[in-house]
Order: C-alpha cells, then sequence, then structure tokens
C-alpha cells in the first residue's frame, strides 16, 4: 500500500513541477527569431586584402 501512495505522491509532484515551469514560461517575454547575420572578414582575409596590417 505505501507503494501506491509514494507513487501517487512522485506523479502528484512532477505534474506540480510541469505546472509551474509552464506559468513561469508564461510569464517571459516572448522569444523573437534571430535575424540572419552576416559574417565579416577574417582576420587574414582583411590582411590580404589591404586591410589593417600589423
Amino acid at each position: 500500500m505505501l507503494d501506491a501512495v509514494f507513487l501517487a505522491a512522485t506523479v502528484a509532484l512532477f505534474a506540480l513541477v510541469a505546472l509551474v515551469a509552464k506559468g513561469v514560461e508564461k510569464l517571459g517575454p516572448e522569444a523573437r527569431p534571430s535575424s540572419a547575420r552576416t559574417p565579416g572578414p577574417s582576420a587574414p582575409a582583411a590582411c590580404r586584402n589591404g586591410g589593417d596590417r600589423p
């Protein structure tokens, strides 16, 4: 009988944690999609192309 009580308490605890996590997720700001970024030239390429030279 004690096994059934322990199992029910464990399931209830996980359900409560899931409910709290869902509530906290709704409180936060909405995620914005990231914009595409174009990578700049690498340091060796900039030196070869007449960029800043050491």
